[in-house]
Protein backbone atom coordinates (compact mmCIF):
# COMPACT_ATOMS: atom_id res chain seq x y z
CA UNK A 1 0.00 0.00 0.00
CA UNK A 2 1.37 3.08 -1.01
CA UNK A 3 0.87 6.29 0.77
CA UNK A 4 0.02 10.14 0.47
CA UNK A 5 0.92 13.19 2.75
CA UNK A 6 -2.85 12.88 3.59
CA UNK A 7 -2.17 9.23 5.23
CA UNK A 8 0.43 10.38 7.54
CA UNK A 9 -1.07 10.96 10.82
CA UNK A 10 -0.83 14.24 11.87
CA UNK A 11 1.51 13.79 14.77
CA UNK A 12 4.07 12.33 12.40
CA UNK A 13 3.56 15.07 10.16
CA UNK A 14 4.00 17.40 12.59
CA UNK A 15 7.28 15.81 13.62
CA UNK A 16 8.84 16.08 10.19
CA UNK A 17 7.82 19.79 10.46
CA UNK A 18 9.44 20.23 13.45
CA UNK A 19 12.47 18.13 11.86
CA UNK A 20 12.23 20.34 8.89
CA UNK A 21 12.21 23.65 10.91
CA UNK A 22 15.27 22.83 13.02
CA UNK A 23 17.41 22.56 9.77
CA UNK A 24 15.73 25.23 7.90
CA UNK A 25 17.95 28.34 7.39
CA UNK A 26 16.86 31.82 7.97
CA UNK A 27 14.89 32.00 4.73
CA UNK A 28 12.59 29.06 6.32
CA UNK A 29 13.91 26.57 3.39
CA UNK A 30 16.24 23.77 3.87
CA UNK A 31 19.53 23.34 2.38
CA UNK A 32 20.12 20.75 0.44
CA UNK A 33 23.33 20.01 1.77
CA UNK A 34 21.24 18.97 5.26
CA UNK A 35 18.68 17.00 3.40
CA UNK A 36 20.57 13.45 4.58
CA UNK A 37 20.83 15.01 8.05
CA UNK A 38 16.98 15.92 8.41
CA UNK A 39 15.67 12.47 7.03
CA UNK A 40 17.50 10.35 9.24
CA UNK A 41 16.91 13.00 12.02
CA UNK A 42 12.75 12.28 10.59
CA UNK A 43 13.16 9.05 11.51
CA UNK A 44 14.54 7.23 8.01
CA UNK A 45 18.00 5.60 6.86
CA UNK A 46 17.52 6.61 3.17
CA UNK A 47 21.29 4.54 1.76
CA UNK A 48 23.48 7.13 -0.22
CA UNK A 49 22.28 6.43 -3.64
CA UNK A 50 18.48 6.57 -2.40
CA UNK A 51 19.72 10.31 -0.90
CA UNK A 52 21.21 11.52 -4.49
CA UNK A 53 18.36 10.27 -6.48
CA UNK A 54 16.01 11.80 -3.90
CA UNK A 55 18.23 15.39 -4.34
CA UNK A 56 18.67 14.79 -8.27
CA UNK A 57 14.19 14.79 -7.91
CA UNK A 58 14.56 17.66 -6.22
CA UNK A 59 16.59 19.53 -7.90
CA UNK A 60 14.30 18.37 -11.51
CA UNK A 61 11.20 19.97 -9.87
CA UNK A 62 10.40 23.44 -11.91
CA UNK A 63 9.69 25.27 -8.32
CA UNK A 64 13.28 23.82 -7.21
CA UNK A 65 15.16 26.84 -5.73
CA UNK A 66 18.27 26.58 -8.06
CA UNK A 67 18.56 22.70 -6.77
CA UNK A 68 19.97 24.44 -3.64
CA UNK A 69 17.34 24.64 -1.39
CA UNK A 70 14.36 22.66 -0.01
CA UNK A 71 11.03 23.61 0.86
CA UNK A 72 8.78 22.31 3.03
CA UNK A 73 6.50 20.51 0.57
CA UNK A 74 9.56 19.39 -1.02
CA UNK A 75 10.37 17.68 1.91
CA UNK A 76 6.61 16.51 3.30
CA UNK A 77 7.13 14.74 -0.28
CA UNK A 78 10.10 13.04 -0.18
CA UNK A 79 9.38 11.87 3.73
CA UNK A 80 6.15 10.15 2.12
CA UNK A 81 8.45 8.73 -0.52
CA UNK A 82 11.14 7.42 2.26
CA UNK A 83 7.95 5.38 4.06
CA UNK A 84 6.91 4.10 0.49
CA UNK A 85 9.86 2.89 -0.80
CA UNK A 86 12.65 2.05 2.47
CA UNK A 87 12.77 -0.42 4.46
CA UNK A 88 9.96 -1.62 6.91
CA UNK A 89 9.85 -2.52 10.39
CA UNK A 90 10.01 -5.91 9.54
CA UNK A 91 12.93 -5.75 7.28
CA UNK A 92 14.98 -3.72 9.72
CA UNK A 93 13.66 -6.27 12.54
CA UNK A 94 14.62 -9.45 11.02
CA UNK A 95 18.53 -7.96 10.13
CA UNK A 96 18.55 -6.80 13.71
CA UNK A 97 17.56 -10.33 15.32
CA UNK A 98 20.69 -11.85 13.58
CA UNK A 99 22.52 -10.73 16.03
CA UNK A 100 20.30 -11.62 18.83
CA UNK A 101 22.15 -14.90 19.59
CA UNK A 102 20.39 -15.67 22.71
CA UNK A 103 17.01 -15.15 21.39
CA UNK A 104 16.11 -12.60 24.48
CA UNK A 105 15.18 -8.92 22.35
CA UNK A 106 18.40 -7.81 22.83
CA UNK A 107 21.57 -7.00 20.83
CA UNK A 108 25.06 -5.63 22.29
CA UNK A 109 26.44 -2.55 21.30
CA UNK A 110 29.24 -3.51 19.46
CA UNK A 111 27.07 -5.79 17.50
CA UNK A 112 24.85 -2.49 16.52
CA UNK A 113 28.19 -0.89 15.32
CA UNK A 114 28.94 -3.96 13.38
CA UNK A 115 25.26 -3.95 11.93
CA UNK A 116 25.46 -0.29 11.05
CA UNK A 117 29.14 0.35 9.95
CA UNK A 118 29.28 -3.08 7.69
CA UNK A 119 25.59 -5.14 6.73
CA UNK A 120 23.90 -3.77 3.28
CA UNK A 121 22.96 -0.19 3.49
CA UNK A 122 26.17 1.07 5.62
CA UNK A 123 26.46 4.24 7.34
CA UNK A 124 29.42 6.28 7.49
CA UNK A 125 30.87 6.33 11.12
CA UNK A 126 30.07 9.77 12.11
CA UNK A 127 26.10 8.68 11.35
CA UNK A 128 26.19 5.73 13.14
CA UNK A 129 27.78 7.21 15.96
CA UNK A 130 25.00 10.50 15.96
CA UNK A 131 22.11 7.36 15.68
CA UNK A 132 23.82 4.92 18.94
CA UNK A 133 24.17 8.22 20.52
CA UNK A 134 20.63 9.44 20.10
CA UNK A 135 19.71 5.54 21.28
CA UNK A 136 21.64 5.51 24.18
CA UNK A 137 20.06 8.87 25.12
CA UNK A 138 16.10 7.96 24.25
CA UNK A 139 16.53 4.72 26.73
CA UNK A 140 17.19 2.16 23.76
CA UNK A 141 19.80 0.50 25.65
CA UNK A 142 19.65 -1.84 28.88
CA UNK A 143 20.02 0.03 32.63
CA UNK A 144 24.11 -0.97 32.21
CA UNK A 145 23.98 0.82 28.99
CA UNK A 146 25.31 -2.39 26.93
CA UNK A 147 22.59 -4.27 25.40
CA UNK A 148 20.34 -2.74 23.09
CA UNK A 149 16.74 -3.47 23.26
CA UNK A 150 15.63 -4.20 19.38
CA UNK A 151 11.64 -3.30 19.85
CA UNK A 152 13.10 0.13 21.40
CA UNK A 153 15.30 0.73 18.61
CA UNK A 154 12.98 0.04 16.31
CA UNK A 155 10.29 2.67 17.84
CA UNK A 156 13.04 5.26 17.58
CA UNK A 157 13.98 4.46 14.12
CA UNK A 158 10.79 4.15 12.37
CA UNK A 159 8.02 6.31 12.28
CA UNK A 160 4.71 4.61 13.03
CA UNK A 161 2.62 3.75 10.11
CA UNK A 162 -0.86 5.42 9.35
CA UNK A 163 -3.34 2.89 11.12
CA UNK A 164 -0.68 1.32 14.27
Amino acid sequence: MAFSAEDIPTDVSDAWHDVYNAFAEADDELNIRDLGKAIRAAGQCPTNEQLQSMIEDVQGEPDADQGTRISWAQFERLMVTCMNEFKTEQDLREALCTFDKDNDGYITLSELRFFLTTMGDTLEPEEMQELVTEAQNSGCFDSAGVNLSIDEFIKKVMPPLPGQ
